[in-house]
């Protein structure tokens, strides 16, 4: 199954690789990114159904959420596509 970032998360993915570039190592935004991907990977399963976002706003727009070191993905699995449509700080959901 293949991983879809829509515009909008991947502006965010790159705006947070660039900042953990700018706060430690050299390319340790781009190993962020590579531990990101294997956890979406991990999650793109054609045969699952996940539950909806307890956020209403994701839920209204169908999607369900998965987080990681506490961002929130909201995602739709489409045909064989495991779509993110946003990733957002956990903390501003509340």
């Amino acid at each position: 199954m293949n991983v879809i970032l829509k515009p909008e998360a991947e502006e965010t993915v790159s705006e947070i690789c660039e900042f953990i570039d700018s706060v430690n190592t050299e390319d340790s935004g781009e190993r962020w990114l590579d531990k990101l991907s294997a956890f979406l990977v991990s999650y793109a399963k054609s045969n699952v159904q996940y539950a909806l976002c307890h956020n209403d706003s994701f839920a209204a727009a169908g999607l369900s959420c998965i987080t990681y070191n506490g961002w929130v993905i909201a995602f739709r699995i489409e045909e064989d596509e495991f779509v993110v449509y946003q990733i957002v700080r956990g903390n501003i959901l509340l």
